[in-house]
């Protein structure tokens, strides 16, 4: 037995007050000889025994009042096994802890991952011989430590105290419902017991992962609370960390073209959050291209808000280029950084197939398209205005290029395609390349419905029917976005003044049908007939327009909405596939290698320098290969080494990780609103509290104690008043 106050047993001396009294009573008599009594004496004999029980019963219920008083004002408890004929009485307790990287917060000069994990230590070392424990991580997917509850013996309980000295954070967010879920399937698994599980969460309580964007309760984690209810456990929370946390995170680094060349002005753009209760003044924020720092600014963010910082920059050299954008002076310094990977190229070449060229004019639809492209030389300053370069090819030459070399295809009213010609572009889009398509009077219905539609199973977006053709431009009809969130429309759809609503088209075709594809845009006519379509094909993608690229059918190239168009569509179109480059922790890495890229030896090398050799697996053309790479567990830049295992010895290619910066929103929930919130949440004030003795545990002894000493508290006074009356009346 356990005494949480052993100082109490000092005051069992009050014991013997009932005794003393009994005995001082007992001397207050004298014996005198009277022969008169005698009669008396013989009479009161036979009830001589009756009266000494009913005495010595009431001394002893007088004295076990006093005694036990005491003994439960000195909070006796029972370690497990201690009384077996009365059940088992140790403690069952699991500590669910926190390590997201939101966690990594300093705080007090220690880390609030490192203070929870020493209260929960000191919480296990407080636990007896017999009690069990078990340990599950949150932050990703739950890592269940003990897979069954671990019993504490003489050396304590060794794989959980050895886990805590050893954890450390996790690079994501913690997902609350299923570390509680996992948490009641455990209980479950376990052996049967009676005494209930105590479970305890040790968290930073960021507000996201409780609490909705509406302020009500997450209805995943109220199931998960009540399936734990059900069997029987109780949930406290024990919260740790600063209430006001001084914390800003750089959210994102973007480019202000998607299409990145040599010698052609960009802007990079990086944005700083600020998610404390305070303003951040004067911080500083750099960016480092490839390792060299190439500016700094000092930014000042209030309170739940965000700033965007630029730094111009022109690439002077082609390749893979590493950006990384770094804020100094931090409280949680996992966000302070953001690593992209972007590829850099000497241009982006476009092969233009007119079919609208007429020798005898000299013009064609497709002059609007290269005049707005551009395409011009770099220019005496060492600057290029525009990052494509364009090869007008007619429908019948266009087959004989080699289309690896270019990124995107833009078609301008073909009138039709080929059996080898829709193969060809097949081929393309499996690879990864881009098609961008205009439609136009030379349009070829049954031709493309046939060859290139193919029931749904072509690269063309849609099913054409009929052209719909205004000859006198009398009827005509705007443009209305269907997905203003696709990458070649939103410039368009958030820029009021990018001119959108002065496109009027007088002549399309209307397609019949649209299955398997995606309505980016419609007319506003009756039938809100789709006028911008796209398709994915392998691993390309297609955008088809049932318009034309000139002024045929639409007013289009002379609006302010043609140039955003083109400029947002044919990035999107040729940068596709880099967008893999920049992935989140977990998220796999894929790669098709073609056989002229293939090396015997390929390395894939991690931030921290160590290397790790990547098996390449031939696919089923036997020319080319696939790459893939496990998601990776921590943030940084990631180099893959084709050719030889020492850096610069054989060609190299990078991509990146970052973590979720929105775990770097650090707004706490208040404890108070958690409890009301979700009615199986108990809280702990402190999170280093330790005192095993609370109301909740069922190895103390105190309440059933006092309640004995409320019962015999009303038999003693019943008895002693039935006694005396019975000896009254005998009198």
């Amino acid at each position: 037995m356990n005494l949480i106050n052993p100082g109490m047993l000092s005051f069992l001396a009050l014991g013997s007050i009932p005794i003393i009294l009994y005995l001082i009573n007992r001397q207050r008599y004298q014996r005198i000889e009277w022969a008169a009594m005698e009669f008396l004496l013989r009479a009161m004999k036979k009830h001589r025994r009756r009266l000494r029980v009913e005495n010595l019963l009431l001394l002893l219920i007088r004295t076990a009042i006093v005694l036990l008083f005491v003994m439960a004002m000195a909070r006796p408890s029972l370690e497990s096994g201690a009384l077996p004929l009365l059940g088992d009485s140790g403690r069952s307790e699991l500590f669910l802890v926190d390590r997201s990287y939101s966690m990594a917060l300093q705080d007090t000069g220690r880390s609030s991952l490192r203070v929870v994990a020493d209260a929960a230590r000191d919480r296990v070392k407080a636990l007896s011989k017999g009690d069990r424990v078990g340990l599950i991580f949150g932050g990703g997917f739950p890592d269940t430590v003990t897979p069954s509850p671990e019993v504490i013996s003489e050396g304590g309980a060794p794989l959980v105290l050895e886990q805590l000295e050893q954890v450390e954070i996790v690079y994501e967010a913690l997902d609350v419902s299923p570390l509680l879920s996992v948490a009641a399937d455990w209980i479950s698994a376990g052996t049967a017991r009676e005494t209930p599980w105590i479970v305890h969460i040790y968290s930073d309580l960021q507000k996201a992962d409780w609490i909705t964007n509406d302020s009500s309760s997450d209805p995943a984690i109220r199931e998960a609370l009540g399936r734990l209810e059900e069997r029987g456990a109780r949930v406290f929370v024990h919260p740790v960390g600063s209430e006001r946390p001084r914390n800003v995170t750089v959210s994102s680094v973007r480019s202000s073209s998607q299409l990145l060349a040599v010698d052609l002005p960009t802007t990079f753009q990086v944005t700083v959050e600020n998610s404390g209760k305070e303003q951040v003044a004067g911080i500083e924020a750099e960016l480092w291209i490839d390792g060299e720092v190439q500016g700094s600014r000092r930014v000042s963010v209030e309170s739940g808000a965000s700033v965007v910082v630029s730094f111009p920059y022109i690439f002077r050299k082609v390749g893979p280029t590493r950006v990384r954008a770094v804020v100094r002076s931090d409280d949680l310094e996992v966000d302070n950084q953001r690593i992209a990977v972007f590829e850099i190229r000497e241009s982006f070449d476009l092969l233009v197939v007119d079919g609208t060229y007429d020798a005898r004019e000299g013009i064609s639809e497709a002059d609007w398209l290269v005049a707005a492209l551009g395409g011009l030389p770099v220019t005496e300053t060492g600057v290029r205005l525009s990052p494509f370069t364009t090869n007008i090819v007619t429908p019948d030459r266009w087959t004989q290029e080699l289309l690896s070399r270019y990124r995107a295809i833009v078609f301008v009213d073909v009138p039709e395609f080929s059996a080898p010609a829709n193969e060809k572009i097949e081929e393309f889009l499996t690879n990864g390349g881009g098609v961008l398509f205009f439609s136009g009077s030379r349009f070829r219905v049954n031709e493309y419905s046939a060859m290139s539609w193919r029931g749904g199973e072509g690269w063309f977006p849609f099913d054409p029917d009929v052209a719909v053709v205004s000859a006198n431009r009398e009827i005509y009809y705007h443009w209305q976005i269907v997905e203003p969130d696709h990458p070649a429309l939103e410039y368009l759809a958030d820029t009021p003044d990018a001119g959108i609503a002065d496109v009027a088209i007088h002549g399309f075709i209307r397609p019949r049908s649209t299955e398997g594809s995606t309505i980016l845009m419609t007319l506003d006519d009756p039938g809100h007939t789709p006028v911008l379509l796209s398709k994915r094909f392998g691993r390309g993608v297609t955008i088809a327009s049932t318009t034309g690229a000139g002024r045929q059918w639409s007013n289009f190239p002379i609006t302010p909405a043609y140039l955003p168009f083109l400029f947002e569509s044919l990035p999107y179109l040729c940068t596709r596939d880099e967008t893999a480059l920049n992935l989140a922790i977990g998220e796999p890495f894929r790669r098709v290698i073609q056989s002229d890229e293939y090396a015997a030896r390929v390395l894939l090398v991690r931030p921290s320098g160590d290397g790790v050799p990547v098996v390449l697996e031939e696919r089923e053309d036997r020319k080319s290969f696939d790459l893939a790479i496990d998601g990776q567990t921590v943030p940084g830049a990631f180099e893959i080494r084709y050719g030889g295992v020492t850096e610069g010895s054989g060609r190299s290619e990078w991509f990146a990780v970052n973590a979720d910066p929105r775990e770097g929103n650090l707004t706490r929930a208040i404890p108070e609103e958690l409890v009301e919130l979700y009615s199986g949440l108990s809280l702990v004030e402190e999170v280093r509290e330790i005192d095993i003795s609370k109301d909740y545990g069922t190895g103390d002894l105190w309440m059933p104690i006092f309640w004995t000493v409320l019962l015999l508290l009303v038999g003693e006074s019943v008895l002693a008043r039935f006694f005396g009356g019975r000896r009254a009346r005998r009198k």
